[in-house]
Formats: C-alpha cells, structure tokens, sequence
C-alpha cells in the first residue's frame, strides 16, 4: 500500500499515535503534502510539528497557506506542552524552504502580526528565506 493510501487511512480514523508513525514514513512524497496540510490544521493529534518538518522538507508551495494559518492557530497539545512559540518558528522555516514569492508573502505577513513572537519568528524565516536545501 502506497504511503498517501495510508495517511488517508490514519486520518480517516483519527489515531493520534499512528499518524505520528506514518509522518514519519512519508519520506519527503511530493503528493502526500496536501493531506498532510490538511491534517496539519486539525486538532485531534499531536504530530503538528512533526508534519510541518516535513512540509518544508517536501518543499510543495500548494502548502503555504496552511502552514501560515497553522502558525497562527494555537493547537491544544502544543500549548499544553509549552510548544507554542517552537512551532511557529518551525512553520516559518517550512515556509522559508519552500522558497516562493507565496511563501515570502506568508512571512511577510508574519512580520506584520499583533503577534510580537510571530514578528520574530517571521523575520528570522526571511533571514534564511530561500533557505536553502539542508540547511533545514
């Protein structure tokens, strides 16, 4: 069974501790990141940012407006475990991999937010924006 098959399977049945196996063994598929940007706005798991790692090591622009909505959504898990601030940064460096004028626009965006961590964490993604491929 092919990999996307499988994440579609997992988020269909929403099991937080298989979904965080299967991110894992997405291996970079260009056609797993939709449904992965999808999953990524969901708040029954605890694989945040584990799938936006991923998103920016795939590197498909069609995600950028999930991950800029992701790094302004306060997912329960990661406030809970005082994760909060580390994501954003993480989505801002997804973003800055991704490297396209709609991933710059994400950050610029990030850097006019009420948000002062945000503003941080948007600049610091334009610094290395495009970042370059292992420097992630």
């Amino acid at each position: 069974m092919c990999i996307l098959s499988v994440l579609a399977e997992v988020a269909a049945s929403r099991d937080a501790d298989e979904l965080s196996e299967t991110v894992c063994a997405v291996n970079r598929d260009f056609s797993a990141a939709p449904l992965l940007a999808h999953i990524l706005l969901e708040d029954w798991h605890r694989s945040h940012e584990n799938i936006v790692f991923e998103l920016g090591l795939i590197g498909n622009p069609s995600v950028v407006d999930a991950i800029a909505s992701a790094a302004r959504t306060k997912f329960k898990s990661l406030v809970e475990w005082d994760r909060w601030c580390r994501f954003q940064r993480e989505c801002a460096f997804a973003l800055a991999r991704i490297g396209t004028n709609e991933s710059r626009a994400a950050l610029e965006e990030m850097v006019r937010s009420e948000d002062a961590h945000l503003r941080q964490v948007g600049e610091e993604g334009l610094s290395y924006w495009p970042m370059p491929y292992g420097v992630y």
